[in-house]
């Protein structure tokens, strides 16, 4: 018998208590053709964790497949950390965490992400270099284990950037200059 939404979710959503050891501010996003996909606020000090709960509903496959097998896809959840006022962040984390079942698209370590606006009122950043996640994988019987993938926030300039020179170069220079990656409102890095 195959797992079901709830179970998955229950699972991703007890993984996430552990964690964080507090409880969660909620939201909750639909979108046309697709269950919708929650976004979950752990207050951590001055940060803030936001992760979404329901993209690993469905592997991530490529669009292009003419077979998809739904126990050995990858499974994925998103997350990011920001600090400061961040409206509207939790909205575009639900529309990433929507863009496999909707689009298609498949997130791994190193790949980057451009939403092409700021990713929350008065940010400069307008997507991110995905890495690996603050959590371990989350062990799941009869799928595939859910891995909770980590958005560091870029620039539109820096994103430009690493497209020419790759994610990792882009993730050298920012542990060079220091660079507040939950600071939403940060200027891009120098970029030489």
């Amino acid at each position: 018998m195959a797992v079901t939404d709830s179970e998955l979710l229950g699972a991703v959503e007890a993984a996430y208590r552990q964690h964080f050891e507090v409880a969660p501010a909620r939201a909750s996003v639909s979108f046309l053709g697709v269950e919708a996909i929650e976004v979950l606020r752990y207050a951590d000090g001055e940060r803030d964790h936001y992760l979404s709960l329901g993209m690993s509903r469905y592997p991530m496959t490529d669009p292009a497949a003419t077979i998809v097998d739904e126990a050995v896809g990858p499974r994925a959840e998103l997350s990011v950390t920001a600090v400061g006022l961040v409206e509207g962040l939790w909205r575009n984390l639900a529309i990433l965490a929507a863009a496999p079942a909707v689009e298609g698209a498949v997130y791994a370590v190193g790949n980057r992400i451009d939403i092409g606006q700021p990713l929350c009122t008065g940010s400069r950043c307008t997507g991110g270099v995905i890495s690996a996640g603050p959590l371990h994988p989350i062990p799941m019987a009869e799928v595939s284990d859910v891995e909770v993938l980590q958005l560091l926030p870029a620039t539109a300039t820096e994103l430009a950037w690493a497209r020419v020179h790759g994610s990792d170069e882009l993730r050298r220079l920012w542990d060079e200059a220091g660079t507040n990656l939950i600071d939403l409102g940060r200027d891009a890095v120098p970029l030489s």
